[in-house]
């Protein structure tokens, strides 16, 4: 088995390396503190990402973008875990490749190029909110009209020129009736609400689209989902390593230089432990993370499968547990000379959906097991 990878895949993961050293991990502490990067900011950052040829590098090429191999993605994700900053690099969402003719021209063009941006509703803020199962948003037809009621639990603030991808079951039609359809609402379509308190909401009442809003064909969005699991889950592990990987450096850096009875946190062996179990836990996860994508780079499509739950299920289960060790580390009086992981951790694990998710790829795990036993 090759172990290295090919040198050009080390040269666009270095070139990002340096970028993102330069100018993205500078501008932590300023986000942080603002909760937000000022509009000028998030333009540079995009512009020189566009400047380095990384804008839309993971898009297929039939849809305009690069194509990238799903190795060569893992190792970018890894970079991109490694800085708190929300870097943009010209992702869209695999559910807009279902797109039609004019939906690609309106929709899908403009969200690669940076200029729209489209935000899935899918979650509902109930307990399973994450279950299509549970899901309650519905679909009404009549004639050439579509009528969407229910409310979705969405990740960020929609801004006026976003539009959203919506999940709801589609309803009166003898065909299709119950099946998962995908459609597209507009910012400032009637009977459209986002509701922002503890948590941002969309809600829909009487919502009135026409049929050219649907995208793809009804119970599609679901099998899209399944194709694009295997990359998603291999993609979110590999992110999950990158951050592991900055909080490891960042439990390192305070345990040398944080100094407690006359001696540095480093010298104590419970320390010392963590560090280890931190270190076996990021690499043993990364190579997991590799092989998975390595196999679905040569087709190996049902083992790539099997082992991207794994990946999703390991990666997770490792940020929680460095998550808890690197706070550990950093318990104890006075402020930490970067910054601290209290004030981020919060927002890399979003408890309840996180540890859902979790409990679905162990079903998924045991359920291989099971059947090759």
């Amino acid at each position: 088995m090759e172990f290295e990878f090919p040198e050009d895949t080390l040269m666009l993961r270095d070139m990002l390396r340096r970028f993102l050293e330069k100018e993205a991990k500078p501008l932590e502490m300023k986000y942080f503190n603002a909760g937000e990067l000022e509009v000028e900011e998030r333009a540079r950052l995009r512009k020189a990402i566009e400047q380095l040829g990384l804008w839309g590098l993971t898009v297929p090429e039939e849809f305009g973008g690069g194509g990238l191999d799903l190795l060569t993605t893992c190792l970018i994700e890894e970079e991109l875990g490694k800085t708190f900053i929300p870097v943009e690099i010209g992702e869209v969402n695999p559910l807009l490749y279902a797109s039609n003719e004019e939906q690609i021209t309106r929709y899908l063009e403009p969200t690669l190029a940076g200029e729209r941006r489209a935000i899935l509703a899918a979650r509902e803020p109930t307990p399973n909110g994450i279950n299509p199962d549970e899901w309650t948003t519905k679909a009404e037809q009549f004639d050439e009209i579509l009528e969407l009621n229910g409310t979705k639990l969405l990740d960020s603030v929609p801004a006026s020129d976003d539009f959203f991808i919506v999940l709801a079951k589609l309803d009166g039609d003898s065909e299709n009736s119950g099946s998962l359809s995908a459609f597209i609402v507009e910012m400032g379509t009637s009977g459209l609400e986002i509701v922002t308190d503890d948590q941002t909401l969309l809600k829909l009442e009487n919502c009135k689209l026409n049929r050219d809003k649907i995208l793809g064909k009804p119970g599609d969005p679901l099998a899209l989902s399944r194709d694009d699991n295997v990359r998603m889950f291999v993609r979110t592990g590999a992110r999950y390593v990158g951050i592991g990987e900055r909080l490891i450096e960042m439990a390192a850096e305070h345990a040398k230089s944080w100094v407690s009875f006359e001696a540095p946190l480093s010298v104590r062996p419970a320390i010392n432990r963590m560090l280890a179990e931190m270190r076996v836990d990021v690499e043993s996860s990364r190579w997991l993370v590799y092989y998975a994508a390595w196999l679905y780079d040569e087709g190996k499509k049902e083992l790539a499968h099997a082992t991207a739950a794994q990946v999703r299920l390991a990666t997770g289960e490792m940020l929680q547990r460095l998550i808890d060790r690197v706070t550990m580390v950093f318990a104890g009086p006075g402020p930490s000379p970067e910054i601290e992981p209290h004030r981020f951790v919060k927002g890399l694990v979003s408890s309840k959906a996180f540890e859902r998710v979790l409990e679905q790829t162990r079903a998924i795990v045991a359920e291989e097991v099971l059947k090759h036993q």
